[in-house]
């Protein structure tokens, strides 16, 4: 079966409260005759339908990837607050699995697959605060003051993925297959923990495909429980519900939502994937000129960057596409665990990076690493308490080194006059010399050294 490709859900509706709510530990939701590469999801409020409130699973991050033909992984960042007077606090979960495809069956009409897993899921502080109050100030949204819980765990998890999918054989007048395939496709999903917590998920969706689209529309039932902790419990609440779902996916992007019918609330996912490039070869073309659009976490940091091929150091006949790069960060990422300080931060950047194939001869994954310098400059903001205060604006010259891998992805193919990909690595910001800002009386050291994971897209140009 071929893979298909899909389009963006360019609108959503409006509601006064939204969640995120895919289970920690289990890979999100995609069509089933996709081969899933890399999947990069990113789950927060305003995705869902809109809204001010931030409650239950406000923020989650998704990383999944294919290891081998059988063996993928997981990994999964969650940030889950509850402002509640009775019980206000927030906790951040942390999970990594892997899982193993113990069935996959095709044939002409469809395509069965069932994975397992296991791994382990920790609740506690992980960052959780300064990555959603530093989302919260590039948004202009509310600051959220909430302590964090005072207990805190490790659980071993187990899990088991399944996927149904047929489509229907559907003919035109001439008695050949029309231009649409369409198709329903049932999930089921269950993962339980040794400290007694148990998640389960069904659904029922219609799918329709064509070569460049890919769109499905169903329902989505919920099923939470054995959560103690009443930030834990209150979201796991919220998360238990029957909602519409309606997915769309074009290119590399895919957007989906689910519009819970009991609860009032819905969570929506924006989602980068890189899907059946792994046994594609690679192919001799020029691209000389490229752009790179991230984030960096958890120092919450927007990064846009342009890049030109050069010869500086590398021979025509090396492996390696070496690239100028000049890039440009901004955020105001939280101070510490000061959760009233933002350090405001402007960046600008020369590097030289190295890229190449990580396998002979395939273009579907690449490594890469840069090192240079800039400057950059800081200026810590108040908010609640310290309203109004502002620091001097101090600057430094900076050294710079990064490193990663690049996944190609499907709908911007090799020997077209473009190519999207999407970016996973680490950025690390070496100050040359430190600094002091004051604010209200009390000075704070600034100017230091920082390591960030970053996440994105880049655009290559022939």
């Amino acid at each position: 079966m071929k893979t298909c490709i899909g389009m963006v859900l360019l609108a959503v509706l409006a509601a006064p409260l939204a969640i995120a709510g895919e289970i920690p530990g289990l890979p999100p939701q995609l069509p089933p005759f996709h081969e899933r590469d890399l999947e990069l999801t990113f789950s927060n409020d305003f995705l869902g339908r809109g809204g001010s409130v931030d409650d239950f699973r406000t923020q989650q991050i998704i990383v999944s990837a294919k290891l081998s033909q059988k063996w993928l992984a997981v990994v999964d960042h969650s940030i889950l607050t509850l402002a509640e007077e009775a019980g206000p606090g927030r906790v951040d979960q942390l999970s990594a699995s892997l899982g193993y495809e113990i069935v996959k069956a095709m044939d002409d009409d469809g395509i069965d697959t069932v994975v397992a897993g296991f791994g382990i899921r920790s609740f506690g502080q992980f960052s959780g605060e300064r990555m959603q109050n530093g989302f919260h100030r590039l948004v202009g949204s509310k600051i959220e003051n909430l302590p964090y819980i005072a207990e805190q765990g490790d659980d071993l998890s187990a899990w088991i993925d399944a996927n149904h999918y047929r489509e229907f054989r559907v003919h035109n007048k001439n008695g050949v297959p029309g231009n649409w395939k369409t198709g329903y496709w049932l999930r089921a999903s269950s993962l339980v923990t040794t400290g007694g917590q148990w998640d389960n998920s069904a659904s029922v969706l219609a799918v329709a495909s064509r070569p460049s689209i890919d769109v499905w529309l169903g329902l989505r039932s919920d099923w939470r429980s054995g959560y103690d902790d009443m930030v834990l419990r209150e979201t796991a609440a919220a998360e238990d519900d029957l909602g519409i779902v309606i997915g769309a996916r074009f290119g590399a992007l895919v957007i989906e939502t689910t519009q819970q019918l009991n609860n009032d609330a819905s969570y929506g996912q924006l989602r980068l994937v890189s899907t059946g490039r792994r046994d594609a070869a690679s192919r001799n073309t020029n691209r000389r000129l490229g752009l790179e659009t991230g984030v960096l976490l958890p120092d919450v940091l927007l990064r846009i960057a342009g890049t030109y091929h050069t010869r500086i150091l590398s021979s025509e006949s090396s492996r390696w596409r070496e690239s100028v790069v000049v890039g440009v960060n901004y955020g105001e990422p939280q101070y510490g665990d000061e959760n009233n300080i933002f350090v405001r931060t402007h960046q600008l950047d020369l590097s030289l990076e190295f890229e190449r194939p990580w396998t002979e001869n395939r273009e579907w994954l690449s490594v890469y690493a840069a090192t240079g310098a800039g400057w950059r400059a800081e200026k810590l903001i108040g908010v609640d308490s310290l309203q109004g205060e502002t620091s001097q604006n101090v600057g430094r010259a900076v050294l710079t080194v990064s490193a990663g891998l690049r996944f190609n992805s499907a709908g911007a193919g090799v020997g077209q006059r473009w190519r999207l990909r999407t970016q996973l690595g680490a950025m690390g910001i070496l100050p040359l010399d430190d600094a002091e800002l004051q604010i209200e009386n009390t000075r704070y050291k600034s100017q230091q050294p920082t390591l960030n994971l970053a996440f994105g897209l880049t655009v290559d140009f022939e």
